[in-house]
């Protein structure tokens, strides 16, 4: 059995990795459509419904990044056109998920004398691609 290190899988913004992660997490969904009748005999019957998908990330905030930083992840959010989406890469050794995205929140932390860390919420509009190298 060969095990991933969590330090090699990465979650990225518009082409860049996210900068100073110390976590990264993915979520794919699918809701269910109830088709209980009378015929069921009591049992709850269900019909396969839609699929979502999310992504997510904690990172250090470093104001002089390059990479994805907290400020660009508050460009993206907070631009002037809702419909603003941008690409989201969430990597496992050599296999990808990818798709497009909308940055659903933005959160910061900073305790005294602690690192100052921010957390980013991504979800997913579309087709979720996956890509198995």
């Amino acid at each position: 059995m060969a095990v991933q290190n969590a330090s090699q899988v990465t979650l990225s913004v518009d082409g860049a990795i996210m900068a100073h992660a110390t976590s990264a997490s993915f979520s794919i969904s699918r809701d269910l459509r109830d088709k209980t009748s009378k015929a069921s005999s009591g049992w709850q019957e269900n019909l396969a419904g839609l699929m979502s998908w999310e992504m997510s990330g904690d990172a250090f905030i470093d104001i002089a990044e390059t990479n994805v930083s907290m400020a660009d992840c508050f460009t993206i959010l907070t631009a002037s056109d809702s419909t603003v989406t941008t690409t989201a890469v969430f990597t496992v050794g050599t296999n990808t998920y990818t798709g497009q995205v909308f940055v659903t929140s933005i959160s910061a932390d900073a305790g005294v004398e602690e690192n100052a860390t921010f957390s980013l919420s991504l979800t997913g509009t579309g087709i979720l691609e996956q890509v198995i190298a």
